[in-house]
């Protein structure tokens, strides 16, 4: 089923995202209910929804939460500090979650946060992925700058694109970056700003490439979604760079009005892919 419920869960970590994914719901015309984790989420950002807190380790009462609130579809955002497993208060249905997660122990935090996913539906859940929402967001007619790509432009998104999907299943990155129709650089451990930065140094010129963004075929879209907000296009503006593409229904804007106004300030394109 693609159509996330009205009613939706969100487990809040740390971030901008959990916000966003709210305020992106309720302009669906859904409601919302958070699960506020302790530590981790800034409660600033969503002090006007609906929201409660909870320890890592009480799993039972924060589904618990959710039940009461009729909520099935549940959505996961947001980064999430490793707990510190030996003074973890958990309830029942906790100590269960924990004793999984401890046999997973060796495996990174992606890892661990599948095993959560697929307990919380192991009790009946759905754990869904934003891109489920991004479906119906449509960015691209809303979000446009007053800058469009040029041939050369739409020449560097093409071979970026078909890069990335060609390293779909491949864990590598999120994103490339083109210009003049060469790969200057794939996004590895880095990150995408330090991949923007690097990249600067093997320009043949001071200005110009794209930033292409978009999901891997092998990410897990329930737990980790591709994203650029105002700090991507900061550093494209910084250093040069001509514009962004980025996947339809692939990739959160982060503060969307944000981000177009400073495209539209520096002359930056975005382009849908």
């Amino acid at each position: 089923m693609d159509l996330v419920d009205k009613k939706l869960g969100i487990i809040a970590g740390k971030g901008l995202l959990p916000s966003e994914i709210a305020k992106l719901h309720l302009k669906n015309g859904g409601s919302v209910c958070i699960a506020a984790i302790d530590r981790d989420t800034d409660i600033s950002l969503i002090a006007n929804y609906p929201y409660k807190h909870f320890s890592l380790g009480l799993a039972g009462a924060l589904l618990e939460y959710f039940t009461e609130n009729q909520v099935k579809d549940i959505i996961m955002i947001g980064g999430v500090s490793r707990p510190d497993l030996k003074s973890l208060k958990v309830d029942i249905i906790g100590s269960v979650l924990m004793s999984k997660i401890l046999k997973e122990k060796f495996l990174g935090d992606d890892n661990i946060l599948r095993v959560v996913a697929d307990f919380i539906e192991s009790k009946g859940f759905r754990i869904r992925s934003p891109k489920n929402l991004l479906k119906f967001d449509l960015y691209e007619n809303t979000y446009i700058t007053k800058t469009f790509p040029s041939k050369q432009d739409k020449r560097d998104i093409d071979v970026g694109l078909k890069l990335l999907r060609n390293l779909g299943d491949l864990d590598v990155g999120q994103s490339a970056i083109v210009y003049d129709g060469y790969v200057l650089g794939i996004e590895a451990a880095e990150g995408t700003d330090n991949l923007i930065r690097r990249c600067e140094l093997l320009r043949k010129d001071n200005k110009g490439g794209v930033l292409i963004k978009m999901s891997k075929s092998s990410q897990d879209m329930r737990l980790d979604v591709p994203t650029i907000g105002p700090d991507t296009i900061f550093y494209l503006a910084k250093h040069g760079y001509n514009g962004v593409g980025i996947e339809k229904a692939g990739v959160i804007i982060v503060k969307p009005e944000e981000t177009i106004e400073l495209l539209n300030k520096n002359k930056l394109f975005i382009s849908y892919l």
